[in-house]
């Protein structure tokens, strides 16, 4: 098992490798940080080490104005409250131990070896949870999903420009899988540290599991089936209390912070949800949905800069064969989630332990959260990964079992997996400049 473990181990550093070198010769945007998105993190880790890693509470400045005085006197009325240095810690470590050159060189591998980790954690929990008893197909399960995990263009966007968010699914899935095999002090440090990265994440994680207790109390259930196989209330508080303290922590920063002087604040929570009276930036619902397309369809648009000439054959074309791609991606989204709630029910385990929480944030985000799924559509829908990969899996595996993995459905199975798979690439190589 432990050698089976590790060629799978090398399939999965293959496969990244390849698709990687693939993207960086190949898609417009390459596959490292933006320049916007790095000035960013060099100004908030670069501030943070001129003015001192606690003299303003953990906050920073969140802009991406080049070569700019990062004197705290020229910013004490701009600290941005949204993020401490926990949310960015890597990138902070990095700047701070070998400076600018090295994070703009090599700071984006942080992110990129995060994102393996966390695709090979939700390719082995998903064939350790669930999936056919037959090892052979368990391993190709977990092979293709690392695949569809990996070039979904939700990915892709965290590859050039990462959220937090990033680091709080690593550090999570590692919590479930370090209580999956019983080391439950670790699962509960695991869960506090991904707490630390995102704790808007880390609460929405901890409302669900204060659901689930509440529900499970009056209908009395049984408590292993949802809370990491133990059945036990003291362990079950103690998971809720490592994803609650984050929150606290970061609330009683930004009320200090906010009593010694005037900082900034992102977008209001009526704005984000689109109930300010001012939301030109809220598409509501379908705005928020748009996600499962993979990119806008104003994509399609952006490079005509409001001169389309439908007259002009190459313009038609382009634009008509960008909305087929953003279309097909949207309707693959939709049989993915068919295939997670249809075809994939019948894994209990895997469900109740993995895809529910990170389902009830996931829809948080975007049903609640418009304005943030519908503007900034490549942060949140990165949750939609896991739940893409396991759930085109599924139906790709129904199909397969139902025809008794037959010859003949295997043959005309691959090249239907593999245009997938080109779908995916080709969507993601439509992101735009601002991801």
């Amino acid at each position: 098992m432990i050698k089976k473990i590790y060629f799978r181990v090398f399939v999965y550093l293959f496969i990244w490798q390849i698709y990687l070198y693939f993207m960086s010769n190949n898609s417009p945007l390459g596959v490292e940080w933006l320049p916007w998105h790095y000035q960013r993190l060099y100004n908030f880790s670069q501030f943070l080490k001129l003015n001192g890693y606690f003299s303003n509470f953990g906050f920073s400045i969140w802009t991406f104005c080049e070569n700019c005085n990062l004197n705290f006197e020229n910013w004490k009325d701009k600290i941005y409250l949204t993020r401490t240095f926990f949310s960015q810690l890597p990138s902070v470590i990095i700047n701070h131990l070998f400076g600018s050159e090295i994070l703009k060189q090599y700071g984006h591998f942080s992110d990129k070896i995060t994102i393996l980790m966390s695709g090979i954690l939700i390719s082995e929990l998903f064939i350790m949870l669930s999936g056919d008893n037959k090892k052979k197909v368990k391993y190709f399960q977990a092979i293709l999903c690392f695949i569809f995990f990996t070039i979904n263009p939700w990915t892709y966007k965290m590859i050039i420009a990462h959220w937090a968010i990033v680091f709080f699914l690593f550090f999570y899935l590692i919590g479930i899988f370090m209580f999956l095999n019983k080391k439950y002090n670790l699962g509960v440090l695991f869960f506090f540290i991904a707490g630390l990265f995102s704790f808007e994440s880390s609460a929405g994680i901890a409302f669900f599991y204060i659901l689930l207790l509440l529900y499970l109390n009056k209908n009395k259930y049984n408590y292993d089936k949802y809370f990491f196989n133990i059945n036990s209330k003291l362990l079950n508080y103690k998971v809720i209390f490592s994803l609650i303290f984050p929150v606290l922590i970061y609330f009683s920063l930004k009320v200090i912070a906010i009593s010694e002087y005037q900082a900034v604040e992102g977008s209001s929570f009526l704005q984000r949800v689109g109930i300010s009276g001012d939301d030109i930036h809220n598409g509501s619902l379908l705005g928020a949905l748009q996600f499962l397309g993979g990119n806008r369809i104003t994509n399609c648009l952006v490079n005509f800069n409001s001169n389309i000439k439908l007259n002009n054959l190459s313009d038609s074309i382009e634009i008509y064969n960008c909305v087929l791609s953003i279309s097909s991606m949207y309707i693959i989204s939709l049989a993915s989630i068919f295939g997670l709630f249809i075809l994939n029910k019948k894994y209990k385990s895997f469900n109740n332990l993995i895809i529910f929480p990170i389902l009830f944030l996931f829809l948080s985000y975007t049903f609640i959260l418009q304005q943030s799924s519908s503007v900034h559509l490549m942060g949140y829908s990165y949750l939609f990964s896991i739940l893409f990969s396991v759930g085109i899996v599924s139906v790709i595996f129904h199909i397969l079992k139902k025809y008794s993995y037959s010859i003949t459905s295997i043959s005309l199975s691959v090249p239907i997996t593999i245009g997938l798979m080109i779908l995916c690439v080709r969507v993601s190589m439509l992101t735009g400049l601002n991801s």
